[in-house]
């Protein structure tokens, strides 16, 4: 694929070993898992290498990782075939992608912002489903010299007014630092678990 943010990322799961490694699955999932159905169908949208996605799918879920990194989902399916885990993965840029509707019973939306996917997830999630969404949010601390594309963040409450016609069951706006090899940043995030009434 020659989408440039394929080629970025690419790039890092080749070049970087931190990128690479699998990581624990997203604590917002964990800490809600019990609102989970016992089985269903989950779509892991821009999962990388997918570790949350593939935690529902070693406990039985069936589950559908898209991504624009080929790299990436090359992690993905060596973990798919060594534990022969219920997973099926495509490459696949999800700037504004079609879904199927009423098709999903958990959507994962894991710091990734397209702001055409939020009404396809509305429309994607079966009614009672769930969706996980956790990304940045900005604030007046936000530059795009050092914080990159304005567009891959949510304004305050947009998520929430998105949603807001759902089941809200967790909703919070937060500052978290993240560290890296040449820095630490705060940045403030949201976090939304909300189920599809309608």
């Amino acid at each position: 694929m020659s989408h440039p943010d394929a080629m970025i990322w690419d790039d890092r799961y080749t070049k970087d070993a931190r990128w690479r490694n699998l990581q624990s699955p997203r604590n917002l999932l964990t800490t809600h898992q019990d609102l989970l159905p016992r089985n269903g169908l989950v779509l892991d949208a821009a999962c990388g290498t997918a570790p949350t996605g593939l935690h529902l799918a070693r406990q039985g879920w069936q589950v559908i990782a898209l991504d624009v990194s080929n790299a990436a989902l090359r992690i993905v399916q060596s973990e798919v075939q060594k534990e022969a885990l219920p997973v099926s993965f495509a490459l696949m840029d999800l700037e504004n992608p079609w879904l199927p509707s009423n098709r999903f019973d958990v959507v994962l939306n894991f710091y990734f912002l397209s702001r055409p996917l939020l009404s396809t997830y509305r429309r994607s999630i079966k009614r009672g489903g769930l969706l996980f969404f956790e990304t940045f949010v900005r604030d007046e601390s936000y530059s795009p010299e050092t914080d990159g594309n304005p567009h891959h963040y949510l304004e305050p409450q947009e998520l929430k007014h998105a949603f807001a016609d759902w089941n809200i069951i967790h909703y919070e706006e937060t500052q978290r630092t993240s560290h890296s090899m040449h820095r630490s940043k705060s940045r403030r995030i949201v976090q939304m678990v909300a189920r599809k009434l309608e």
